[in-house]
């Protein structure tokens, strides 16, 4: 019996040391290359087969897909893979398999980190199927060279294709070739055998001539958006994915910056202005924005809208109405704060939407200047919001009186906090107890499916009873694991609110008075700022100092 005893334990353990692998195939598809050049082998599909066949051969269990289309390999700020790497913090895969090194990245450096140092800290099996790498399995020194050289490969090959791939854009662009991928609205898209060419759109036409000669009849940006509106003419991304020339219910509106933005576009004179945009993956440059010098400029590209007469009639006409508004008359010295300290919190009631932050010029002789929060009314949408506004200067106050009336509630600042460390620590004792109580019972089932198997080793029951109480104690267990795992979550859940209430105690009084608060306490003490109309606002703080004081898990 004494051996009997010991097999199994022996086979216990066994079963514990054996890691159950769940497994993430990520694959990527590039952006380097257009869909008609990509190879059979690269798709995602064959990809897929590559690493569920390796999955199946390994008994590894996949949970999960993570599939990046269009993205360059040495841009590792993809989504998909983002979330990957969030699902394994999260532990909710152990393992990667994907079909070969190069879906994964073609930056050496990074790729070399990853595998080296990252997914052996969080414990991440790693599978290249293709490249015969498998981290659980004996990797010797000739190997791992055969990876580091595989990632310089990878890296090179992608910094070429990048290299290779921008002069190309550009040399089609110098010679009035179309390199994007949206057309400007009154335009399609013509394709030839050297690039792309913008042709007329002959169907909408006559939108972008009104747009401009209402313009040219002293309308304003606002009253030409509103007429577009009143008329029902689609805007231009609905009629690019729709056809549509005239709005549906539902359909967006036209408003005043989108026909800014056209007003100023110069494709409507046959000029293609690219190139505004750029990128260097053979230096690791993300994209960003250029200066207007390094625009590519190619005049009489395609056939024109507008006359460059009547386009540039109109800049003058924008810049004399610009001059003669009230906020643009003349430059203003003021100093600028820069930092919207309540960025993200300041809502419309009405329509739950946040508030811009605006800059206000007033005074007799304009010099005097304040920062304020509103909608935009004059959009040339129909049916506009109502007006909502308050002023900056109006929240500051407002903060600082609402933290002084906290305070004034409070007996002290270090009895507020015991009294909230306590009242979470007794909830999360409590929960201890429970898992503690869970995991008994726990040992109860193996102890029983234990007794099970040496009555069964000894012939007193037979297999299919053996068999039942194995599995009714298993499927105890399961429910109890899955109530042990959710008080754990519970008390770390508690454990996280109990430090969120001590940092805004602490916060609250670090703001005692203080008239302008900083960006990183506003956050900390305010959820949100409702405004109901103008200067008619409620500021929503966080945590309620009542609540904490009359139990600490009320908030």
């Amino acid at each position: 019996m004494a051996r009997t005893s010991k097999r199994y334990v022996e086979k216990a353990n066994q079963q514990e040391q054996k890691v159950i692998y769940k497994a993430g195939i990520y694959t990527r598809l590039s952006s380097e290359r257009k869909e008609e050049w990509r190879e059979k082998s690269s798709s995602i599909e064959t990809q897929v087969l590559c690493c569920k066949e390796y999955a199946l051969k390994e008994h590894i269990k996949v949970v999960q897909l993570y599939t990046d289309y269009e993205y360059s390999g040495t841009n590792f700020e993809r989504p998909r893979f983002q979330e990957m790497m969030q699902d394994i913090r999260d532990r909710k895969i152990n393992c990667i398999i994907i079909r070969d090194l190069s879906r994964l990245g073609r930056e050496y450096l990074e790729m070399g980190r990853l595998i080296d140092k990252v997914f052996p800290f969080l414990g991440v099996r790693f599978i290249s199927v293709n490249d015969e790498l498998d981290t659980v399995k004996d990797v010797d020194s000739k190997k791992s060279f055969e990876v580091t050289l595989k990632n310089i490969v990878n890296d090179m090959y992608a910094k070429d294709i990048s290299v290779k791939i921008k002069t190309s854009k550009h040399n089609k662009a110098r010679n009035g070739y179309f390199i994007g991928s949206v057309p400007s609205f009154g335009y399609k898209v013509v394709k030839l055998k050297e690039g792309q060419k913008l042709v007329v759109d002959e169907k909408v036409r006559f939108i972008i001539e009104e747009m401009f000669q209402l313009t040219l009849d002293g309308k304003s940006q606002y009253e030409v958006a509103k007429y577009f509106n009143e008329k029902g003419y689609a805007t231009g991304m609905t009629y690019y994915k729709t056809g549509r020339i005239y709005r549906e219910e539902g359909d967006p509106q036209w408003i005043k910056s989108t026909i800014s933005k056209m007003l100023t576009n110069r494709v409507y004179t046959g000029t293609l202005v690219q190139g505004v945009k750029q990128q260097n993956l053979a230096k690791g440059i993300k994209q960003h924005f250029v200066d207007e010098d390094q625009y590519i400029i190619c005049e009489n590209a395609h056939e024109a809208i507008i006359s460059k007469e009547d386009f540039e009639k109109v800049q003058q006409e924008r810049k004399e109405r610009l001059q003669n508004h009230a906020f643009g008359s003349r430059p203003h010295k003021f100093k600028r704060d820069s930092e919207n300290r309540y960025k993200g919190l300041v809502f419309n009631n009405a329509t739950g939407k946040e508030l811009y932050r605006r800059t206000r010029i007033y005074g007799k002789n304009h010099d005097r200047l304040y920062y304020c929060f509103q909608n935009d009314t004059y959009t040339g949408r129909l049916n506009q919001e109502k007006r909502v506004f308050i002023m900056e200067r109006d929240l500051d106050k407002a903060i600082s009186d609402k933290v002084a009336e906290c305070i004034l509630k409070v007996t002290s600042k270090n009895n507020l906090i015991n009294k909230v460390t306590s009242k979470f620590d007794e909830s999360i004792g409590k929960m201890i107890k429970d898992i503690s109580k869970l995991r008994g019972k726990s040992e109860k089932e193996e102890l029983q499916i234990q007794k099970a198997y040496e009555e069964y080793s000894l012939g007193k029951v037979d297999k299919d009873t053996y068999l039942l109480k194995r599995e009714i104690a298993m499927s105890h267990i399961t429910t109890i694991n899955n109530e042990v795992v959710a008080i754990d979550n519970a008390a770390k859940d508690l454990e996280k609110a109990k430090k969120k209430s001590i940092k805004w105690i602490n916060d609250l009084f670090k703001s005692k008075n203080v008239n302008k608060l900083s960006s990183d306490l506003i956050h900390s003490l305010v959820e949100k700022v409702i405004v109901y109309g103008t200067h008619e606002f409620e500021i929503v703080f966080k945590f309620d100092v009542e609540n904490l004081m009359g139990g600490a898990l009320d908030e």
